[in-house]
């Protein structure tokens, strides 16, 4: 009968530390917060951000990590855009409305 030592198989092999997190994909995070809370200029730059990062996670074959921030920050940018343009669009609307309403002499 052969004696069990504790620990002895335990930590023949050792594990391998789990991926560092992309920067890139962190501050696209932070950034597509950012732009839906305070300021939705930061919105597309956090879209970018976001799909800089994903790619790089993609192509270091799982030596980086952050997968999940970066597709954060790629919705929350993808959505803050979406707001800036259909604000846009709502500006342009009032404009030529104003103008039309001030050429008929209703104004």
């Amino acid at each position: 009968m052969a004696a069990f030592v504790y620990g002895a198989d335990m930590y023949q092999y050792p594990v391998p530390p789990p991926p560092q997190d992309d920067s890139g994909a962190t501050t696209s995070m932070v950034l597509g917060i950012l732009g839906l809370v305070l300021c939705g200029l930061l919105s597309p730059i956090a879209l970018f951000m976001g799909m800089s990062a994903k790619r790089r996670i993609r192509e270091s074959g799982g030596y980086i990590g952050g997968e999940g921030n970066a597709t954060a920050g790629i919705v929350m940018g993808a959505i803050g855009t979406a707001f800036i343009v259909l604000g846009l669009v709502f500006v342009v609307i009032v404009i030529i409305m104003a103008a039309a309403a001030s050429q008929s002499g209703t104004g």
